[in-house]
């Protein structure tokens, strides 16, 4: 195994990830223990009792350890070791008692999902049989429901909403300091049992097979990622060098993750989410009491003023760590595990990938507990235009490619469907602003390959001879635009102006000018063609027979 000097701290050890950027599916570096007996060295057991630390262990080294009082063996095969979750919400169900909303992101997997509805016993529950496990987390703040709500004498539904919010937050703080235990709590042989009991309320389990691969599972939950609607295969030059990039990246975000657990970092974003919560909502206060029609009025301007603002936040906190740790994410690329890694002689490539996982792990932390703020305003300011939208893609959705005028030699025999899934799924259901944004962009790029695909094999019919008529005409700007408004309407995305008026505010500036801001422009373009089209002379158009 690899030695790590004795004097290291375990926070540096652990915060390390203990050489960062090691593959998550090798079993064998899921372990490690602490004390006299760390390793071989040259042949001779190293004999440090009293504070070594050795990363990763074979079934030899445990043995040995287990057998030294001085030796603490931490098994860590299986343990999610950087998931991500936020309490976005609280509810009433059917029964009066409050419920709570669980978003959960696991780095490693890379995949997202709504936890099951948990309620305060839920809560309770998972302190208590932790508390068994490790003493320490005893020490972490719990809200109390007070001697009314344990005796059973009130009613959730009575609660205030400051009460609700309070609360909501008290038990997120709550959650998330146990999640981040591998990193945060004291390291003990628990540990495993603890992410156990973590990982099931969550909603979410590890597997790992015969080989020793290692893989998330989620127990009844939807997992969204882009793995699941993204099939094509990226362009790389090599599944080595795919694998490399995505590993380097996951790695990048954990180490994200880990600055974010800092106290005074956490302070910060404490201090900026709750200050854009009030903010918000003293707005939408003071528009209520303006307007006495049932539904809120927001102007738009003042709420993408105020997206903007959040957006700022996010871009400072991206360019202070891609700057402050720029050393330490150029160190970690440099591992020989990201060897397969091909990079141009000025490093763009490394940047952008750099650039592409802070700003995710950002969005993560600061955009997800302020996206029902969000996304309150936006929907609410392009309300209208929403319900306009809606009944226009619910007539346009049985239309066939030829009334978008889309050319008979790039009309699609699977009617463009990998392309609508990547919107539907990607823009539709994942809820960081990035992933949406890089799934425009995918499926854009989808047209042009399957495009490709399809003409090579699939020959096509003369309307009049039944000749087979030889596909010579290359996509152009003026093709791609039709084909992008009929996958549009395809897709049936909820709310696309209030969710077009996000992607363009919350984007990242660096972005705007490359094939992001263009795709970006084109679909803001194919909602502006529906949203503009007139469904009365719509439906008398002709253009099905005069192509």
């Amino acid at each position: 195994p690899r030695q790590i000097n004795r004097n290291l701290s375990r926070e540096a050890a652990v915060l390390a990830d203990l050489y960062a950027g090691l593959d998550e599916d090798d079993a064998e570096v899921q372990s490690l223990f602490i004390g006299g007996k760390i390793g071989v060295s040259n042949g001779d057991i190293l004999n440090r009792r009293g504070g070594g630390l050795a990363y990763p262990i074979n079934e030899k080294d445990i043995m040995n350890a287990m057998s030294d009082p001085s030796d603490v063996f931490v098994p860590l095969v299986g343990v999610r070791k950087a998931l991500c979750v936020r309490i976005l919400n609280s509810f009433l169900d059917n029964k009066n008692r409050t419920a709570f909303t669980i978003w959960a992101y696991d780095i490693e997997a890379g995949v997202e999902w709504y936890a099951p509805a948990r309620y305060y016993a839920d809560f309770r529950d998972l302190r208590s049989e932790l508390i068994r496990l490790d003493k320490s987390i005893s020490e972490i703040p719990f809200p109390s429901m007070g001697w009314a709500g344990f005796a059973g004498m009130t009613s959730d539904a009575s609660d205030s909403a400051s009460t609700k919010e309070t609360r909501r937050s008290q038990l997120e703080y709550f959650l998330r300091r146990v999640f981040s235990g591998v990193y945060r709590g004291r390291l003990h042989p628990y540990l495993a049992e603890v992410a156990v009991h973590l990982q099931t309320f969550v909603g979410c389990d590890t597997v790992l097979s015969d080989d020793n691969d290692i893989s998330l599972t989620l127990n009844n939950q939807v997992a969204i990622s882009e793995a699941t609607y993204c099939t094509r295969t990226p362009d790389a030059s090599s599944e080595q060098e795919r694998n490399a990039r995505l590993h380097l990246k996951r790695s990048i975000q954990r180490c994200v993750y880990r600055l974010f657990l800092l106290p005074s970092v956490e302070n910060l974003l404490s201090q900026f989410i709750d200050a854009a919560k009030k903010k918000v909502v003293s707005e939408t206060t003071a528009n209520s009491k303006k307007n006495q029609s049932n539904h809120l009025k927001v102007d738009k301007d003042k709420a993408t003023d105020d997206v903007e603002k959040i957006r700022e936040f996010i871009d400072s906190m991206q360019e202070l760590i891609l700057e402050g740790c720029e050393d330490d994410l150029i160190s970690i690329s440099q591992r020989r595990d990201f060897a397969a890694l091909k990079d141009d002689c000025d490093n763009t490539k490394r940047d952008e990938l750099f650039r592409e996982a802070v700003r995710e792990q950002v969005e993560i932390e600061v955009y997800v507990p302020l996206r029902s703020t969000i996304s309150k305003h936006l929907v609410y300011a392009w309300l209208n235009d929403d319900v306009e939208m809606k009944h226009k893609t619910k007539a346009l959705s049985k239309k066939p490619q030829s009334f978008f005028r889309i050319h008979p030699e790039h009309r699609s025999p699977s009617e463009w469907k990998s392309v609508s899934t990547i919107l539907k799924e990607g823009v539709g259901r994942s809820t960081l602003p990035c992933v949406k944004l890089r799934a425009i962009v995918d499926a854009a790029k989808e047209i042009t390959k399957l495009d490709s695909e399809e003409r090579s094999y699939v020959p096509e019919e003369s309307f009049f001879d039944g000749k087979v008529v030889t596909k010579t005409k290359a996509l152009g700007a003026d093709d791609f635009l039709p084909i992008f408004i009929f996958c549009f309407v395809r897709a049936d995305i909820e709310r696309p102006s209030a969710l077009c008026a996000l992607l363009q505010t919350m984007c990242d500036p660096a972005l705007l000018n490359g094939e992001t801001g263009y795709y970006l422009a084109s679909f803001y373009a194919a909602m502006t063609h529906i949203h503009e089209l007139d469904l009365s002379e719509a439906n008398d158009d002709l253009s099905i027979f005069m192509d």
